[in-house]
């Protein structure tokens, strides 16, 4: 079986992600809006879903995880919903203040948060449709978890490092430095994980591409003025066909990645309902 420290290594991610959220997120949670809260159930039982999943399969409990991977198929959805959640949440706030500094990054998130749930979809659907060939179907379903290393690191590096804190209106521009240090830490982790077994390295190339991706459109048309007022009218999008749509999409993914997995490789190890 690939990867068989994972259960290990996304625990520690999860320890820190619980440590780097808590100044920004959790110490206020009762007062944070429910577009966070739905966003960070997704995340955080998708984490852990996919801790206990990488658990039960290199311990030996193969029916376990089959009957545990059909949980997938309702926290993805609850994934991508709350990420379309979230980023309606930002549009709102830029809409009602484009004057404020604290708003400036809030246009180019428009950027960075949805590039990072296409990527999360687009790994996902891959670790379903390779489900025969653990070795991809392992590498595809630990990728998705990847799109959280850059926020922890960035928020670490802003409460814990001087040189990146951007808590004055004088030193908000030291938000970009800390963000292109974490998505540099994603990728070179995603890297160093692809050269591990490059024959079956594409998930995380694939999600690579993605975290680059998001670096790169955060500083460029993300900084665009543009831009900015097209994102700010997305709050303006209905709350229940937003979720609605959102949870139709998602699932019509979880129904096509599942079919395509029928003929998309032949077996490879042990057959496996999800990583």
């Amino acid at each position: 079986m690939p990867l068989r420290t994972a259960h290990y290594w996304l625990l520690g991610l999860l320890g820190c992600t619980l440590f780097a959220f808590w100044p920004t997120y959790l110490v206020d949670l009762p007062d944070g809006k429910p577009a966070w809260h739905v966003h960070a159930a997704g995340a955080l039982l998708w984490v852990v879903l996919v801790i206990v999943q990488s658990w039960s399969i290199h311990g030996g409990h193969r029916d376990q995880h089959r009957k545990l991977g059909l949980a997938s198929f309702a926290l993805f959805p609850l994934f991508l919903i709350g990420g379309a959640l979230a980023i309606k949440a930002e549009a709102m706030t830029l809409a009602a203040d484009f004057t404020d500094p604290e708003n400036a990054d809030i246009g180019p998130f428009g950027f960075f948060d949805t590039v990072a749930n296409v990527g999360f979809a687009t790994l996902f659907y891959g670790g379903l449709k390779h489900r025969r060939n653990v070795q991809l179907h392992a590498r595809y379903l630990v990728a998705t978890t990847l799109f959280l290393v850059a926020p922890v690191i960035w928020r670490l590096l802003g409460e814990h490092v001087p040189f990146f804190a951007s808590d004055t209106p004088e030193t908000l521009h030291r938000f970009s430095y800390a963000m292109a240090a974490g998505n540099a830490g994603a990728i070179a982790i995603t890297l160093y994980l692809y050269r591990q077994a490059p024959r079956y390295g594409r998930p995380f190339a694939i999600a690579a591409g993605f975290i680059a991706a998001q670096q790169v459109l955060f500083e460029t048309l993300g900084r665009l003025e543009a831009w900015g007022e097209l994102f700010s009218r997305f709050g303006s999008v209905p709350t229940s066909p937003l979720v609605v749509s959102t949870g139709v999409l998602s699932l019509a993914i979880c129904w096509h990645g599942w079919i395509s997995g029928r003929r998309a490789d032949p077996p490879v190890g042990r057959a496996t309902a999800t990583a």
